[in-house]
């Protein structure tokens, strides 16, 4: 016999296997628990949006059915405390199912696994209640001839609150104003409503990232829209993401609002603005050159402009229209019907005045007895088209 015994239970080392700090292989178990977590956890779900804290931090959820949510608030707060719930020799863990954890003999020293999975649940009203079986397989000593293997039952408490988003949103809170407006116009019917589609994408985009950045409210104005933002920072990429699409220029201007009571700093709302070319589609402008075009596509990289002298489309750049000085041009429009077509030559009449005209023989391909739009700018008509 070597005469080492186990000074808990007396066992001998031959009997009780190879001893740990003094004890046999059962009492090592048995005085070095490795799950140290408590019975309760309380956790909290924004009663408004849904999201709940990961980490630390307020997150949205994946799920929004109410039952599913509960499920996920419930395993993420299960999860937080299991990594601090565990021995201090345990280096490495790791969350597996419940069939690996059976089946497992084997684990390094300082080595983990845990498994999980609900038994009972009240989840009819709040606080819902989720009660866990915890299993955890460990090793903590190399010695260690059979793994720890521990059960213990974990009930989950998942309680509603107003997360700090929600708070403020519901409180009427707004950090910048994103203001979009047209140069020297006002916005029309069908860029206001394909702003705000625009707006609206892009929000859900932005909010997945940034939880501030929500629209506290949309105000229609003679000249624009303005959005009331939650976050400086989401209203200059919604101001950016207007530009890309629709061209522009953008510009902030700061407001002092007041002081920062934790803080004494003086507290500035932001004004983003974001200004809509003076052009859009349909609009008849010239360049330096005496070239006159009709607008047919307005964006953020520049213009599509069809020249009604040659009826070729050709693409502008910003730059360019700035270099070209294109401005619109004043012009008179008017509908007239092709009465004869000669060589060099065609004739029209004035569907309003009934008058017949004459000019020269455009690039377009006419046909008597058709009706075209025309404009006409310092005495030379142009064809804009056919009459629908």
């Amino acid at each position: 016999m070597s005469g080492k015994f186990c000074y808990r239970c007396g066992i001998s080392e031959e009997e009780g296997g190879p001893l740990i700090d003094g004890l046999c292989q059962v009492c090592f178990r048995k005085e070095n628990p490795v799950l140290l977590i408590g019975e309760e956890i309380n956790t909290e779900l924004c009663q408004n949006c849904g999201s709940y804290k990961k980490g630390g931090i307020w997150v949205d959820p994946g799920a929004y059915e109410l039952e599913e949510l509960l499920f996920e608030v419930a395993d993420n707060a299960l999860l937080e405390v299991i990594g601090d719930s565990l021995d201090e020799r345990v280096r490495r863990f790791e969350i597996v199912p419940a069939e690996e954890l059976e089946e497992t003999e084997e684990l390094p020293s300082g080595t983990a696994l845990v498994a999980f999975q609900p038994v009972d649940w009240h989840i009819e009203h709040f606080p819902g209640i989720i009660t866990y079986e915890v299993r955890v397989k460990a090793r903590l000593h190399e010695l260690q001839e059979e793994l720890h293997d521990e059960r213990k039952r974990v009930t989950v408490y998942v309680r509603q609150t107003v997360c700090p988003r929600c708070q403020k949103f519901l409180g009427g809170y707004f950090e910048a104003i994103l203001q979009v407006r047209a140069e020297d116009r006002e916005l029309t019917e069908e860029e206001r409503k394909a702003v705000e589609k625009l707006v609206e994408a892009k929000v859900d985009e932005i909010m997945r990232k940034d939880r501030m950045g929500f629209i506290q409210d949309t105000i229609e104005k003679e000249e624009g829209l303005d959005f009331y933002m939650g976050s400086k920072s989401s209203a200059r990429k919604l101001a950016q993401a207007i530009k890309e699409r629709f061209g522009g220029s953008i510009s902030e201007a700061y407001e002092l609002v007041g002081l920062d009571r934790q803080t004494s700093r003086e507290v500035y709302r932001t004004s983003v603005s974001v200004r809509l070319p003076k052009f859009r589609r349909g609009d008849i402008v010239g360049d330096r050159k005496g070239n006159v075009y009709e607008v047919e596509h307005v964006d953020g990289r520049g213009m599509n402009l069809r020249n009604l002298s040659t009826q070729r489309t050709e693409h502008l750049d910003w730059k360019t229209i700035k270099r070209e000085r294109i401005e619109a041009v004043a012009h008179e429009e008017k509908e007239a019907m092709v009465t004869s077509l000669t060589p060099g030559e065609v004739q029209f009449m004035d569907m309003e005045s009934y008058e017949t005209f004459e000019t020269e023989m455009p690039h377009s391909e006419l046909r008597e007895g058709e009706i075209y739009r025309l404009v006409k700018i310092r005495g030379r008509y142009y064809i804009r088209g056919k009459k629908e």
